[in-house]
């Protein structure tokens, strides 16, 4: 049960990036900078999520492997 926990609050979490990122894009390519916010949002998600995904594909978790970039992730998302 704790791994679908996790799960959904790692959706809500998606959730809340995406609209930030729609915000933060609008801005930069208002500025003339389209792909910037794009690029780098891309590459963070790259990286957190799929460390993420790894440590969530195991039998038995290790949530003090997963707390940090949970936090990391929720505090990128923040608005």
């Amino acid at each position: 049960m704790a791994v679908a926990k996790l799960r959904e609050q790692l959706n809500a979490l998606l959730s809340s990036m995406i609209t930030s990122f729609q915000q933060l894009k609008m801005l930069y390519e208002d500025r003339g900078m389209p792909g910037f916010i794009a690029n780098v949002v891309t590459l963070f998600c790259d990286w957190i999520i799929s460390d993420l995904a790894s440590l969530l594909e195991h039998l038995i978790m290790d949530f003090d492997k997963v707390d940090p970039y949970v936090h990391q992730l929720k505090g990128s998302s923040a608005r």
